[in-house]
């Protein structure tokens, strides 16, 4: 069977659960471009009898994985990594909610279940082979990057990561399904062995209020429930305001950063729209109100 493809490259923070290990918050990391396991060697434990080898006990003693992505995207890379986001006060800045991803003494880089799907040929017949490693730790990526010249030189995300044995009773590292007819079989194997739900959450309700600010022309805007953990504010206004379609909607564009707390520029009588976006400004939840804004004297 010749391999000539990779996808899916899924993860799962990893717990131990008493010897049952179970996962939990898992997503995707990118969209994968290459992947090796490299095994530690273990040197074989003979049994010799009667002048000569009769048992031999040759057992897992570790590994290395490294994954490539075309790009490491944010929200992953904080969970793998075990990182923090900060907001950026970067004013007149073009990017919505900038944030630095912040590396320090805080950092705890947890365990989880990597799995990747192998696309190969048998047999002439395309086939796809779920590949899930039970227990991994990443490390910190090092920053490799080569200026533009007359023909782009395409530069990939490397990931590299200690593979062990889980806390199973019967201590596994690795399971690799056999070969199956779609990629959606090999992927949902993979969601199923990391505990990866295909239930999409429904878009939060904001409840959203607006009085006069302290300066005219301005508004203040209360939102409840408050934003939770690395979560930032958008915001719209205009005569009508159409609030994201649904959870996970791209708030990227046409929506303006805002820090929860400064008095908002716009007119009374129009709507104002509030989002509450994640670190790859997806909509988490969403509400709008009509506009009060403090009249000229």
């Amino acid at each position: 069977m010749a391999t000539i493809g990779l996808s899916k490259p899924y993860y799962a923070i990893y717990n131990e659960n008493g010897g049952n290990p179970t996962y939990a918050e898992g997503s995707l990391i990118g969209k994968a471009t290459e992947m090796t396991l490299e095994l530690e060697g273990a040197d074989a434990n003979v049994l010799y009898a009667d002048n000569g080898p009769a048992e031999s006990d040759n057992q897992f003693a570790g590994g290395t994985l490294t994954i490539s992505t075309d790009d490491l995207l944010p929200d992953p890379m904080l969970a793998i990594l075990g990182l923090k986001a900060e907001e950026m006060d970067l004013d007149g800045a073009a990017t919505t909610a900038p944030k630095w991803i912040v590396y320090d003494d805080d950092q705890a880089i947890p365990y989880v279940g990597f799995g990747g799907v192998i696309k190969a040929k048998q047999s002439g017949a395309t086939r796809w082979i779920a590949v899930v490693l039970t227990k991994v730790q990443f490390a910190n990526p090092g920053i490799s990057a080569v200026t533009q010249g007359d023909t782009i030189e395409w530069q990939t995300k490397e990931l590299t990561a200690t593979v062990m044995r889980d806390d199973s009773t019967k201590h596994t590292w690795q399971m690799q399904s056999t070969p199956m007819k779609t990629e959606a079989d090999a992927e949902a194997a993979i969601k199923k062995a990391l505990g990866i739900a295909d239930n999409i959450p429904t878009l939060g309700v904001l409840t959203v209020s607006s009085a006069e600010g302290t300066e005219t022309g301005e508004t203040r805007i209360t939102v409840t429930p408050p934003k939770s953990g690395s979560n930032h504010y958008v915001y719209k206004t205009g005569a009508t305001v159409d609030l994201p379609a649904g959870y996970g909607a791209d708030v990227s564009s046409g929506w303006t950063a805002w820090n929860g707390t400064d008095d908002i520029a716009a007119a009374t009588g129009n709507e104002i729209g509030i989002v509450e976006a994640d670190a790859g400004n997806k909509a988490v939840a969403a509400g709008k109100a009509t506009v009060t804004a403090k009249a000229g004297e």
